[in-house]
């Protein structure tokens, strides 16, 4: 099945628009800050891997923190829609667990921007700013849904 689903690259035939997150892809070692439910920042190392799969026509990543005890590994499959120029996004976590659907696209400064909503019903923003061939910063915010957003977890990445 993984065989299967890993690619070499990107799909040939929109090679430049998948280096929105493609540029992305390899090993980063990360320093992860999230807010708990209770409201205390709390910190850890991890690791964030991010592929080409199901023919290059997407990029999958997979983030796991082994020092949170009470966080689990979650995955997330970014697929460019040739028919919009978006990217439709589902990041999942099983033993949370967790769901969200997004869309993103560049943020027009080098970055990127999703946007979408939990399980819950919760809206999301998942911002990549900063992005250089060695590192980026992200940033996940969340909000109501007639809130403002706050952010609950940011983390800086360094390619390995």
């Amino acid at each position: 099945m993984l065989e299967l689903l890993s690619a070499d690259g990107p799909d040939p035939d929109h090679a430049e628009a998948m280096m929105l997150y493609g540029r992305l892809v390899g090993t980063w070692d990360i320093s992860n800050r999230y807010r708990s439910s209770g409201g205390k920042w709390r910190t850890a190392a991890g690791e964030w891997r991010f592929g080409w799969v199901l023919g290059g026509r997407a990029v999958q990543d997979v983030l796991f923190c082994p020092e949170f005890h009470d966080r689990f590994p979650g995955t997330t499959v970014r697929m460019y829609d040739v028919t919009t120029g978006l990217w439709r996004i589902t990041w999942i976590s099983p033993k949370l667990p967790s769901y969200f659907a997004q869309t993103g696209r560049s943020d027009g400064a080098g970055g990127m921007i999703q946007e979408g909503v939990d399980s819950e019903g919760t809206r999301s923003r998942w911002t990549f700013t900063d992005v250089t061939p060695a590192s980026f910063h992200w940033q996940g915010f969340s909000a109501p849904p007639d809130g403002e957003f706050e952010l609950f977890q940011e983390m800086h990445a360094t390619r390995r």
